[in-house]
């Protein structure tokens, strides 16, 4: 076989840190090696039909998510009938319980990527388990989601790590920080704390905000910068407008130019309470700022206790608060954090060393010689 026949399967209908996984690999993988296809909800190939220009992807506008999605099974059946693969990729549980059997029934073989967070009971993976006799091969994107996957029941030699990874090429520090607070109005001196992520429960925003009132009671003039939208916005602007005007948060909304809006913060906090891929994580590390995080799922595979920042238990605003304190008193400290920390994410999570890793994935499930995939 020349080159492998692809089809990647996703859901949801917005961009999400899972979308931009997917959307990198199809920019990057050799259209020499790999014949492309792309299913997913319509409002997402708008989204991301822009960074796909020139691209040799052949897409279908489906959302099966669901089997009583009649219409949508039958559009992505047809789909993979039409471009007959050699491998489906899905990339979320709700993909995978309807595309993996879909392909199997059609001759092609499956690889599932499980993104998601290693937090809570297994008992929910058993609708996935069922499931699992259609994939051939599962990718785990931490080392904490390949022990789950395996203590949930999924066969230990179906399971292979492939750290997650992002394009690491724009996140340079200097790249904007004085600017961002010069818009911001705040001076250089003033310590600078950002919280970047959707707005919604998992993410910790609320603990976030509980632990604020006593890091600005040892540092007055501290700011916190929230970068982000979600279902929670309201109520999180309501409980920051009750901390008072002194509290000193901002709720910037969602950014494009994250790169500068870390490069212009002291510390960037994580106080997720479940965490899939912890992007962010490698995002702010790669601008070379210290990184608070809770010490959950994948997180400590990011981020080095007291070497390139600080894990806190989840749900616990007095340890946060803590940790980001003694970040602050520590100027110095916090530089030598950072720094390791770049050091870090630029070797173990280039984008590179993630696409071509899952090529070879899906070349030893297709059963094809190894080839390398298209550098950046």
């Amino acid at each position: 076989m020349s080159r492998v026949g692809l089809l990647l399967s996703l859901t949801a209908p917005t961009r999400g840190p899972v979308e931009e996984v997917v959307l990198a690999l199809l920019q990057r993988l050799d259209p020499a090696d790999f014949r492309i296809a792309l299913a997913a909800p319509a409002a997402l190939l708008d989204s991301v039909g822009g960074d796909l220009h020139g691209v040799p992807v052949e897409m279908e506008a489906v959302q099966a998510d669901s089997w009583l999605r009649r219409r949508d099974v039958t559009r992505l059946s047809a789909f993979i009938g039409r471009v007959r693969p050699h491998v489906v990729s899905t990339h979320a549980a709700r993909a995978t319980m309807v595309a993996a059997p879909l392909a199997r029934w059609q001759g092609a073989r499956v690889v599932e990527t499980y993104h998601g967070s290693t937090d809570g009971s297994r008992g929910r993976l058993v609708p996935h388990r069922m499931v699992s006799r259609f994939v051939d091969r599962a990718i785990a994107v931490s080392e904490a989601a390949r022990a789950f996957l395996v203590g949930g029941g999924y066969p230990a030699a179906k399971v292979v790590v492939v750290p997650c990874g992002r394009d690491l090429s724009g996140f340079r520090p200097g790249v904007g920080g004085d600017a961002v607070r010069r818009e911001l109005g705040i001076e250089r001196a003033i310590p600078l704390v950002g919280v970047f992520g959707r707005l919604e429960p998992r993410m910790g925003h609320a603990e976030m905000l509980e632990a604020w009132p006593s890091i600005v009671a040892e540092f007055p003039a501290a700011r916190l910068l929230v970068i982000g939208d979600g279902s929670l916005r309201r109520r999180l602007e309501a409980r920051g407008g009750d901390l008072g005007p002194a509290a000193h948060i901002t709720f910037a909304g969602p950014r494009p130019d994250v790169a500068r809006v870390m490069d212009a913060v002291d510390v960037v906090a994580l106080p997720s309470l479940t965490e899939g891929l912890a992007l962010t994580a490698i995002e702010a590390s790669a601008m070379g700022r210290p990184v608070v995080a809770t010490a959950i799922d994948g997180m400590p595979e990011v981020i080095r206790e007291a070497r390139t920042g600080r894990l806190v238990a989840a749900a616990d605003p007095a340890a946060l608060s803590r940790a980001i304190r003694g970040v602050l008193r520590d100027p110095l400290g916090a530089q030598r954090m950072g720094r390791a920390g770049r050091d870090f994410v630029l070797d173990r999570f280039s984008i590179e060393r993630q696409v071509s890793s899952t090529a070879r994935v899906y070349r030893e499930v297709a059963g094809t010689p190894r080839r390398l995939a298209r550098a950046a």
